[in-house]
């Protein structure tokens, strides 16, 4: 049986491994900070939490309810060693979520993209992305009003960016990752990546010349980490479904990648949805288009759903200033056993046609994709599979 691997990270000689890992990324501490009682979370059982990484500027929380912790070893670096996060109701029915800071020192702003900083000692330490992460282990530990297998991982803008560098690699954490505007590979510029250096600020690298990760980090480029085209496409590595959204003239991310993670995203049969306008950073934020036929809670960790593939509505993203993959589908009722698969699928936008085949942890028979005629919006149909 397939056992769900989580980040690996190379220890020194001597070193201790705690549970699989290099060290126990925990808060030594953590307390009430604020509250804001209009929006704290409802205490309903079974919700879905969406760890909601927040863009540039993200400073000064008023929402929910604030905590303060104190941190050491790998989610500290001299005196930073206080994280600040928040939980908090949503616009979402049956929805919280929990936001973890990210770029601020103090009072001077660093965006890591919840990724890390470039110590003095030449490496780029994962230690904002630790936190994030960290941030949901204390939710799993000490809320009891989510359903910790459909915790899903989103933001917009920078905590777009973040969504991919926290949760591509952490498929045993999270059930979906929804990224708006996110980086796949570069930044503004084809073939440079951006790297925050610490108590200096962002500087932008050529991929060649990128800086290593650190040792408990697991050592290797930091540009091999961002360049997550790369990893979609190795179909080693296991991932959750996606759903983002960009527009062209972004100015942060090009064109190019989005195309090329499409591209890598279908030769590797990965589960997703895509939607993009001609907008610039402001106006391509339409992740609407994802959650409003995939919500969060849709997908879940251990249950299968249906890749969908050759949408008689899908655009090209190499040629269409606005357009969309697999978008307006839905499922629900999935059913599957070691020898059968089931579900039922629509369509909110209208009359589709649509290719499905299961992605399953549990039906693992190899079987052609069905074609599925659906006759009108919100009408749904049933399709099945056997070993």
């Amino acid at each position: 049986m397939a056992i769900p691997v989580g980040d690996s990270y190379t220890v020194a000689s001597g070193q201790a491994i705690y549970g699989g890992r290099f060290s126990v990324d925990q808060f030594d501490s953590w307390s009430v900070f604020s509250e804001d009682p209009a929006g704290i979370p409802f205490t309903t059982p079974g919700q879905v939490l969406v760890l909601q990484l927040h863009a540039s500027s993200g400073a000064n929380y008023t929402a929910g309810r604030q905590y303060r912790a104190v941190v050491s070893g790998y989610l500290a670096k001299d005196s930073y060693t206080t994280h600040s996060f928040y939980t908090a109701r949503t616009a979402f029915a049956n929805t919280m979520q929990i936001r973890p800071m990210d770029n601020y020192v103090g009072a001077t702003p660093f965006e890591t993209m919840y990724l890390g900083y470039k110590y003095s000692d030449g490496f780029v330490h994962l230690m904002t992305r630790r936190r994030a992460i960290a941030t949901y282990e204390w939710a799993k530990a000490n809320l009891t009003n989510f359903t910790p297998s459909k915790t899903c991982v989103a933001g917009g803008s920078m905590g777009g960016w973040g969504t991919l560098n926290v949760g591509l690699r952490r498929p045993d954490l999270f059930a979906a990752l929804y990224p708006d505007r996110p980086r796949w590979r570069y930044n503004g510029a084809v073939g440079s990546i951006q790297v925050q250096v610490y108590g200096t600020g962002a500087t932008s690298v050529a991929v060649g010349s990128a800086p290593n990760l650190a040792p408990q980090d697991g050592g290797g480029s930091v540009a091999t980490f961002m360049d997550h085209i790369a990893y979609v496409s190795n179909t080693a590595n296991k991932i959750r479904w996606i759903g983002w959204c960009v527009g062209w003239n972004d100015g942060f991310t090009p064109r190019s990648d989005h195309v090329a993670a499409v591209a890598a995203m279908r030769s590797a049969k990965r589960g997703f949805a895509f939607a993009w306008n001609n907008g610039d950073h402001g106006a391509g934020s339409i992740p609407t288009q994802i959650t409003d036929s995939y919500p969060y809670g849709t997908f879940e960790i251990g249950k299968g759903y249906p890749l969908f593939t050759d949408h008689s509505a899908d655009g090209d993203p190499a040629v269409d200033l606005v357009g969309g993959i697999n978008i307006g589908l839905s499922f629900r009722n999935v059913v599957e056993t070691a020898s059968s698969w089931s579900c039922e699928v629509t369509s909110k936008l209208g009359a589709r046609t649509v290719k499905v085949e299961p992605i399953s942890e549990v039906f693992l028979a190899s079987v052609a994709k069905k074609d599925v005629t659906i006759p009108a919006a919100d009408t749904w149909v049933s399709v099945s599979f056997s070993a």
